[in-house]
């Protein structure tokens, strides 16, 4: 900070030159005391960053050692906590399939008892339907057959009435067959005749 004014009475006495003069040396004198005090400052701040340092490493060091026992402590508990968690779980565990094969055997039991009496059911109701089958595939049958009797004696009487009229046809026939083999006779002993005839005047001409 420098000195700006100087008292009336050491001015008079001193005068403007030794005033400056005085002013300077003070200024100076000021100015080689604060770096003085500043090198001395930094000097107790270095050395008090340097125990702070060194504290705060033993600070930390002592903390990580005490975290470290903390910590392999805490493991260490944490193991015997977490084995015994274990066990109880394993045994929890054992005694739930224990529990579960037991449900899951009564339930396959009683499926198997609910099955088996479904079955049974489903065969008494198979066996009635298939009796119920049984004795309308005879009712049926008894039904086909008589149609197909009746079908048959149709067919027969059709068969007989077909018979007798291919008899009657077949008589016909002949009767016609024998009446025309008659006229073909005839025809051709009136065409043998003629031809004789021909061959007679043919002869009696050639000769003559």
């Amino acid at each position: 900070m420098a000195i700006l004014t100087v008292p009336k009475v050491l001015r008079e006495k001193l005068g403007d030159e030794g005033v400056e003069a005085l002013i300077t040396l003070l200024n100076e004198a000021a100015h080689h005391e604060r770096n003085n005090l500043l090198g001395i400052l930094e000097e107790r701040f270095e050395r008090r960053v340097a125990d702070e340092g060194a504290r705060l490493d033993k600070r930390i060091a002592e903390e990580a050692t005490r975290l470290e026992v903390l910590l392999a402590e805490t493991e260490k508990r944490l193991d015997h906590r977490i084995t015994e968690e274990v066990a109880r779980l394993e045994v929890l565990l054992a005694e739930t399939e224990k529990r579960l094969d037991q449900r899951i055997a009564g339930e396959v039991t009683r499926l198997e008892v609910l099955l088996a009496e479904t079955e049974k059911r489903l065969d008494q109701r198979i066996a009635g339907e298939v009796a119920r089958l049984d004795k309308r595939i005879t009712e049926e049958a008894a039904k086909v057959d008589n149609r197909i009797t009746e079908e048959v004696a149709g067919l027969r009487q059709q068969i007989a009435a077909a018979d007798n009229r291919i008899t009657s046809e077949m008589a016909r026939m002949g009767e016609r067959m024998a009446g025309m083999r008659a006229d073909l006779i005839r025809w051709m002993f009136i065409f043998w005749v003629g031809q004789l005839g021909t061959l007679i005047a043919i002869l009696f001409a050639f000769f003559r």
